[in-house]
């Protein structure tokens, strides 16, 4: 051979050797020699083995794939196959599989490196098969392990459902090699040199991120080094908590010309979510500042990365024409924010010459705007995207029909960026946002009806259930639902249908129930139109239940093109004779929407639910004063009137209405009476409350005197007794009062010693003061037990309560056993996207189970500085189960999730009530039995499907459970009344 050929040889051999090694049996073609159903070269654990089998009759390329089934919901950790590949370090690739799924279960592929997650590719629940592709570098890995999750929901530890997925064509490319026809999103090229590469900056405020935070914090955003591995974990990440915004100032040492910028981050678990805008300002002297534009909207034309599973995403853009020496970035982000590089790239010197288009005199003020036109802007483009995907995936739509809805959908993104960024006060980010957004909507239109449906479809689900705002029925849709409601008398229950319109055109309705006592739409039913709203998070809900228009006696409703509408049907029966009524639910549109009509089905117990349940209800709701949050003082009337409505029998105010004016002389005690007006005026606020609540944040003294002597007991004695003699002339007592000293007492002394000393110079002389505790220690052992007898009530978080071992509850179990009352409280968010059922209704069902007997939330009146109703300008996760703004009070599904649960908790109260009388008599029955069986697996059924990993609301899970053991109550106790 000519020595030139062997030097070409070799030379062809080393180049070979910097590439990846492919993967093997890509497609699932060859089979292991022991196992015929067994895709050769890829590896799972033993009990895996049974979820999957490579198949010969469905592929993406061929006919050979490899198929996942589950038969049953589960929520082990079943279902991963592996395979390692060679990798060369610093190396661009692309990560590509075909994907399937039935719908429910959605399959995704993981590539993990020695450091971490490299790339992740996850299904979007296409039913047909889908090519999905990443980018990725990969940096110091020479080997990376492929792991096909038949349920992606591992991924994200949600629990696994039953059903089918499929993954063919799995395969590890260099750019250059991807086969024609895969589709990879194009690489950001940066318009130019980074000139903040090593550059100096500073952070507002420090980063507090612990797992991130460390000493290189000050250099790691500009030192050229990205992240490799779980994000927030590594100490090349900068990391915020709670903060928002995080601002970053980075000096570039001179003016320079600036063409783009980019920011490198991470989200998808854990609940940390993508930046939600990133307002970037520019200085040529750092006093007089220009916006170059928001980071998010400029980055995500195209579409936004995915919400879920987890996954890096590098925010970027080369479209700025601006200069300056200081580039100053405020990163919209919640509860948490990350970063690990930020790169300015340099452009043409001609940009020196541009004049600032804004020059900016309020950098906040400017940050607000841009936040709600950034959320726009996403909302937009996403949901363009799916809207594009669902178009490819219906099976049904004929071909040029497919082509001009894609057709209009790519006229639609090129006005995306036109719309103007002008909002004001009344903006509320209630879908569709604007025409353009009801354009997106409308091209499911055709989709709905390819699937069968007509142009209006009227149809049932759970209604506690998480709807999409383009969801339709799954069954026929031609079938009308039928709606039943069992209550009892003077309780609050519900049903809902669904109506999707797949007509162009909007659908203007009205809703008449006819056929129930009382005629047309009676006084006692409460029609809710509920509106689709957008999250902070990005994840649009239909929760607010406001009443529905009225034109006359008739309820009007409007279902854009495309989308689904549910209403909810409230009954509130007062004064109807018990007895099974059967009417009807008409819909009418116009002559091309027609008419519907649905048969109803009420029926009113012979049992009467009493005036108030017998569970404490509250929620932090600070309705004092001028109040606080966003229970601000405009609304508080209203808000009380609807908490009241929602059985709150417990308001919290701060420690703003303790008695003031007090002096004390030398001994303690008591020379000035105190003033009561906080504590009067807040109290005549909630005339009918059963317990009022106070959150004191006591510190280590009392006006001025330390805790441990004489005098300070002396002087907290005269204090509550004060206090205690001012209710008596209100005619409250002392047990009326409920006090929380100290709030979640946790960590090493963690307040029990103020806890003490307050408790007992408190008991010492009004014992019948509630003292209210809500500790959150991990391990509550820890604290001596001779502690907790100083305290009237323990109210543990119920989500720790949950995720906690047995040892946890045996604790607070037996503190109940020796005298202590035992409540549950919830704390977290955001409230909007937690479950009704499993977060907010469940928590009265723990309260049955282990005999508590109060059931709290943090917080009726947080709205994150904000509104729900214009949640793009929230500042963090909220936490209120209603909608509220500076005039108005929405009950929302959350809020009702309570009212239902307080109403539940109640029903087995009566239960047990009439069990003890009927065995008091003697009564000598098997229905008794029964009865004193269901009090003990009723709530057992219901609270052993709820773990701390399922309370968030999009997870698909059952939510019947609670509305079937409530009706097998009622029917006992309409039972039992007979004996």
């Amino acid at each position: 051979m000519p020595r030139s050929l062997v030097v070409l040889a070799v030379l062809l051999l080393v180049v070979s050797l910097t590439y990846a090694a492919p993967v093997k049996n890509a497609e699932f073609v060859d089979r292991a020699a022991a196992n015929a159903n067994w895709p050769a070269e890829w590896t799972a654990a033993k009990p895996d083995l049974a979820f999957y089998a490579a198949v010969n009759d469905d592929g993406a390329k061929d006919s050979n794939s490899l198929h996942y089934t589950m038969p049953a919901p589960a929520v082990q950790t079943a279902g991963v196959v592996t395979q390692t590949v060679a990798l060369v370090k610093n190396t661009d690739y692309v990560f590509s599989a075909a994907l399937k799924s039935d719908g429910l279960v959605k399959p995704a592929i993981r590539l993990m490196g020695p450091a971490g997650q490299l790339a992740v590719l996850a299904s979007d629940g296409s039913k047909v098969w889908k090519t999905f592709t990443a980018r990725f570098n990969s940096g110091a890995a020479e080997t990376a392990t492929i792991e096909i999750y038949g349920d992606g929901a591992r991924l994200v530890h949600e629990p696994i459902s039953a059903g089918f997925s499929a993954v063919d064509a799995v395969q590890v490319y260099l750019p250059n090699e991807v086969p024609a026809g895969v589709a990879v999103a194009a690489a950001f090229t940066p318009p130019g040199p980074n000139i903040a590469l090593g550059k100096k900056y500073t952070l507002q405020p420090a980063p507090n991120y612990g797992l991130s935070a460390d000493a290189g914090d000050a250099t790691q955003l500009t030192d050229g080094q990205y992240t490799v591995g779980y994000f927030w974990a590594q100490k090349t990440t900068v990391g915020w908590q709670n903060t928002n915004p995080a601002i970053i100032t980075i000096d570039l040492g001179k003016i320079e010309p600036i063409a783009g910028l980019s920011f490198d981050t991470a989200a998808g678990v854990a609940g940390v979510s993508w930046p939600s805008s990133i307002l970037v300002l520019v200085s040529d002297d750092g006093k007089t500042w220009g916006s170059a534009g928001e980071l998010i909207s400029m980055s995500t034309k195209q579409g936004a990365p995915a919400s879920q599973p987890y996954s890096t995403y590098r925010f970027a853009t080369g479209d700025m024409k601006t200069h300056g020496r200081w580039v100053k970035l405020f990163v919209d982000n919640s509860p948490y924010t990350f970063v690990d590089e930020v790169e300015v790239y340099q452009g043409s010197p001609d940009f020196l010459q541009i004049a600032y288009a804004d020059i900016v005199s309020d950098p906040m003020a400017i940050f607000e705007a841009k936040r709600v036109h950034a959320g726009v802007l996403w909302r937009l483009r996403t949901d363009l995207a799916t809207a594009r995907n669902a178009i490819a995936a219906a099976e049904k739509l004929p071909a040029d029909q497919k082509q001009a809805l894609l057709e209009r959908a790519s006229r639609i993104e090129q006005q995306i960026g036109t719309i103007p960024e002008k909002y004001d006060a009344n903006f509320k980010t209630i879908l569709p946002l604007n025409e353009m957004h009801a354009n997106i909507y409308a091209l499911y239109a055709p989709i709905h009806r390819s699937n069968g449906m007509t142009f209006l479809n009227a149809w049932q689900n759970n209604r506690w259930d998480m709807l999409q705002p383009t969801q339709g029925p799954t069954t026929n849709p031609s079938v009308a639902p039928a709606l039943s409601v069992k209550l009892m008398q003077r309780e609050y229950r519900a049903t809902t249908f669904n109506l999707t319109n797949a007509n162009v055109m909007p659908a203007d309705l009205t809703v008449e129930v006819k056929g129930l006592p009382g005629g047309s739409n009676p006084s006692y039913l409460s029609v809710r139109d509920i509106p689709w709203t957008d999250t902070r998070e990005r994840i649009p809900i239909a929760a607010a239940l406001p009443e529905a228009a009225k034109q006359g006696n008739l309820y009007r409703i409007n279902v854009p093109s495309g989308m689904v509408r549910q209403i909810w049907l409230e009954f509130h029966p007062l004064d109807v004779k018990p007895g099974t009524y059967r009417g009807q639910v008409v819909v009418t549109g116009s002559k091309s929407f027609g008419q519907i009509t649905m048969p109803l089905t009420l029926v009113v117990s012979t049992v009467s639910f009493p005036a108030m349940p017998s569970i404490h209800v509250g929620g932090w709701d600070y309705t004092q004063g001028k109040g606080q949050y966003e229970a601000k003082e405009a609304i508080i009337p209203q808000l009380i009137q609807t908490l009241t409505a929602n059985y709150v029998d417990t308001p919290w105010a701060s420690s703003a209405v303790q008695p003031a004016g007090m002096t004390f002389d030398p001994e303690g005690k008591l020379a000035k009476q105190p003033t009561f007006a906080g504590w009067d005026e807040w109290t005549a606020k909630w005339p009918g409350a059963r317990q009022y609540a106070v959150f004191l944040s006591v510190p280590d003294s009392f006006a001025g005197e330390k805790m441990g002597t004489p005098r300070f007991k002396q002087m907290v004695g005269d204090w509550i007794t004060a206090w205690v003699e001012h209710m008596a002339t209100q005619n409250l007592k002392p047990e009326q009062l409920v006090l929380l000293l100290f709030d979640e007492p946790h960590g090493p002394g963690g307040g029990t010693d103020i806890i003490r000393e307050w408790a007992r110079a408190i008991n010492a002389v009004q014992p019948g003061v509630t003292l209210f505790e809500d500790p959150t220690y991990s391990d509550p052992t820890v604290i001596e037990n001779g502690f907790w007898e100083d305290v009237d009530v323990l109210c543990p978080n119920l989500p720790m309560w949950l995720a906690a071992p047995q040892s946890f509850r045996d604790f607070y179990l037996a503190q109940q056993k020796a005298g202590r009352e035992l409540w549950f409280y919830s704390c977290s968010g955001p409230s909007k996207l937690l479950d009704p059922i499993t977060y907010h209704r469940s928590q009265f069902w723990h309260a049955v189970a282990y005999n508590a007997k109060g059931s709290f939330y943090w917080a009726f009146g947080d709205e994150a500085g904000a509104s729900s109703w214009n949640a793009y300008l929230q500042k963090r996760a909220q936490y209120s189960p209603l909608y509220l703004d500076d005039t108005s009070v929405t009950d929302a599904k959350h809020m009702a999730a309570i009212r239902e649960g307080a109403q539940d908790f109640e029903y087995f109260v009566m239960l047990r009530s009439r069990v003890a009388e009927l065995e008091k008599k003697g009564v000598k029955n098997p229905l008794v039995e029964q009865a004193k069986k269901l009090l003990v697996d009723g709530p057992q059924r219901v609270i052993s499907g709820v773990t701390d990993k399922n309370l968030a609301w999009p997870e698909e899970k059952d939510r019947g459970t609670m509305d079937e053991v409530r009706l097998q109550v009622l029917d006992m106790l309409e039972k039992l009344a007979k004996l």
